[in-house]
């Protein structure tokens, strides 16, 4: 019998984070990894992807593909 563990938000957010920061890599970007920001409101957990701080010309870089995958 096989057991499935359900993912924790953290966890969902970490692989979100690692699949962006994958991205980055492919197309050349090196960059600080992306973190997981975990703040309370009202008594629940939000968790959220924080991205890396891009430079300019890594960010024009970026847009630039994101562009060209659009057409």
């Amino acid at each position: 019998m096989t057991t499935t563990t359900a993912r924790t938000p953290y966890q969902a957010c970490a692989d979100a984070g690692a699949k962006f920061d994958d991205a980055l890599k492919a197309i050349g970007i090196q960059a600080d990894p992306s973190t997981v920001k975990v703040t309370e409101r009202d008594g629940m957990r939000l968790h959220r992807v924080v991205p890396p701080q891009l430079t300019p010309s890594q960010t024009a870089r970026v847009t630039g593909y994101l562009k060209g995958a659009r057409s």
